[in-house]
């Protein structure tokens, strides 16, 4: 998966619209980005990268937080 693919597929989980979703978006700047959501997400990424949750995946802040962390573990292709 690539990260724009990740991100659309994360998009999609939130129920907000591909472009709309921002590197700096938090848990309190999308509303449906609830517990749900972040068990959701987390089963994307150990589906598609094979990257079990930990404290550092956990712990990400924004989506841009996030997506260092994949990428910091060669997650997406591109």
């Amino acid at each position: 998966m690539t990260r724009s693919g990740f991100l659309r597929a994360m998009a999609e989980i939130l129920g907000v619209a591909a472009r709309t979703l921002r590197e700096e978006d938090t848990r309190h700047t999308v509303a449906q980005w609830t517990s749900l959501a972040d068990v959701q997400i987390f089963s994307l990424i150990t589906s598609e990268f094979g990257i079990e949750p930990d404290d550092e995946t956990i712990e990400a802040e924004t989506v841009g937080d996030l997506l260092m962390v994949l990428q910091s573990r060669g997650a997406f292709r591109e």
